[in-house]
């Protein structure tokens, strides 16, 4: 038997996703995920701690770091520059 819905529940789940922010990594030519953040303070945050501690965290063969939406568009990235 089939139950009934109001249209508008129906339609309730067709939104947009919650907004969601996360940082990525490349550790030797590999992607990887670090976390998924649900604002953009605490993302922001790790990120800035990585950018400055990335050699502490992070073993050897990491080349970049950067920060993206739900969606993957760039927020900010980074690249250490190594001697």
């Amino acid at each position: 038997m089939a139950t009934l819905i109001s249209l508008e529940r129906s339609f309730e789940y067709m939104g947009l996703r919650k907004t969601e922010f996360i940082i990525l990594y490349w550790l030797n030519g590999e992607e990887l995920q670090d976390c998924i953040c649900d604002n953009y303070n605490d993302a922001k945050n790790r990120f800035d701690y990585l950018k400055v501690n990335w050699q502490f965290v992070f073993p050897d063969g990491f080349t970049a770091l950067e920060l993206v939406d739900q969606y993957y568009d760039s927020i900010n990235q980074f690249t250490p520059i190594t001697g």
